[in-house]
């Protein structure tokens, strides 16, 4: 394949050079000075502006000197004529550096769209064919700061002893909270926003805490799995469950704890309802 590219340069301003004389027919205010704006071109089309020169041309003798060939008088008038009327480059021919910084950007943003909104970015028949995933968002999106009610004991005592025992200098006032056991299992969501003020090497210790606490619940004695995810603002940071963890402080794979709502569930039709799953969320009394 044959590439075309190299550099061209283009005309974008004329004007007389004042108080000089040509050192060839020496002839006064005789002279007029072209400047070209050189840029590289892909394909013929302008990519990025590369520098400016200058050709000045006698109207009497019509001889030629390019820039490096001008006297100190010559060169001392064309900076008093750049002071005073610039020439400027023009636009288009930094359109293909613009074009390909918006490409890159356009493909930045749905790469990062991807991994904060990964489970939203898939189609939704590849969504649908795995409905535990569905299961899951939708957990995620209970987590919250106020807990009340009979059924919140569990998520409540979590909550106070997180409080107590985390030293990481987060605001333990808005990390949100959800908690649901089916049959032997126990699945702990959380939501920090603020996560970010923590290095990511150093956010492992939450999942340090919330074990130490589970540990210490002897109302839990009965549950033998435990399903851990910390969320961030935007996407998954940790993930720790029974046979899998994911613990590297930036970007978790929460599809790891899927198995807490059991074997792989396939959709039969994208028109079926999907029913939730009858599970108990924060049964467990604490006395």
């Amino acid at each position: 394949m044959i590439f075309f590219f190299g550099s061209r340069a283009s005309k974008i301003k004329e004007r007389k050079l004042k108080r000089t004389t040509c050192p060839h027919c020496e002839t006064k205010d005789s002279f007029t000075v072209s400047t070209f704006s050189k840029y590289f071109h892909f394909f013929f089309v302008p990519i990025i502006p590369l520098f400016k020169t200058h050709v000045a041309e006698c109207s009497h003798c019509r001889k030629s000197y390019s820039q490096h060939e001008f006297t100190p008088e010559m060169n001392a008038a064309l900076n008093r004529a750049i002071e005073t009327n610039p020439a400027k480059r023009p636009i288009w021919q930094g359109c293909g550096c613009m074009l390909i910084t918006g490409f890159f950007l356009v493909v930045f943003s749905i790469s990062i769209y991807g991994v904060y909104f990964g489970d939203d970015f898939k189609n939704d028949s590849a969504l649908e064919k795995d409905v535990r995933k569905k299961y899951l968002n939708a957990d995620f999106k209970k987590t919250t700061a106020l807990i009340t009610g009979e059924k919140a004991t569990l998520t409540l005592a979590l909550k106070e002893c997180v409080d107590y025992d985390i030293e990481s200098g987060l605001n333990t006032d808005k990390i949100q909270y959800f908690t649901k056991i089916r049959e032997r299992k126990l699945l702990v969501l959380l939501r920090i926003r603020n996560i970010k003020e923590v290095e990511p090497s150093d956010r492992k210790i939450v999942i340090d805490v919330v074990e130490d606490c589970l540990a210490t619940m002897p109302t839990l004695d009965s549950i033998s799995e435990y399903y851990i995810g910390v969320e961030g603002k935007w996407n998954t940071v940790l993930v720790k469950t029974p046979t899998d963890e994911d613990l590297g402080g930036r970007f978790a794979d929460k599809d790891k704890l899927l198995p807490f709502y059991g074997e792989k569930e396939i959709a039969k039709d994208t028109t079926e309802t999907l029913e939730i799953l009858d599970v108990k969320s924060d049964s467990i009394s604490i006395e």
